[in-house]
């Protein structure tokens, strides 16, 4: 019976997780890059500082699953413009336009960026560089 209980308590446990707050964060660029292109998945990046009004915006639609960001389909990276190894990285790999965080980057599994865009941006804004990115996938294949 016990056994039966704790079984029961950490499936609950895992549908709640599951259900609670979008998908996996990943910090580390480098990281994020690499698990992309193992997976074959496309590499959302947002590239912002946690004192950045419209980087918690963005973050809280991707927790709240306002945007979704299908697991299945994306690599979801939250990383940090003030650390210098990040700055490097995102500088040699993306281009953005723009001079207002966040700056939000789709990559292709390989790394290649198929949309950016930057500053602060509404559901829908995110939904239309996701169909941006998704063309721009489909043309590159």
């Amino acid at each position: 019976m016990k056994k039966s209980f704790s079984a029961l308590c950490v499936l609950i446990f895992m549908a709640a997780s599951a259900i609670a707050g979008g998908p996996e964060k990943i910090t580390d660029l480098s990281q994020a890059l690499a698990q992309a292109k193992e997976q074959g998945k496309l590499l959302f990046v947002q590239y912002g500082r946690d004192a950045c009004s419209n980087c918690q915006a963005l973050r809280s639609y991707v927790k709240e699953k306002d945007l979704r960001l299908s697991e299945s389909k994306y690599v979801y990276a939250d990383v940090d413009c003030d650390d210098p190894a990040t700055i490097r990285l995102f500088g040699e790999k993306f281009k953005v336009v723009g001079n207002t965080l966040p700056f939000v980057v789709i990559a292709a599994p390989d790394g290649t960026q198929l949309a950016a865009r930057s500053g602060y941006g509404s559901v829908r804004d995110y939904e239309d560089l996701l169909r941006d990115a998704g063309k721009a996938a489909k043309k590159k294949e």
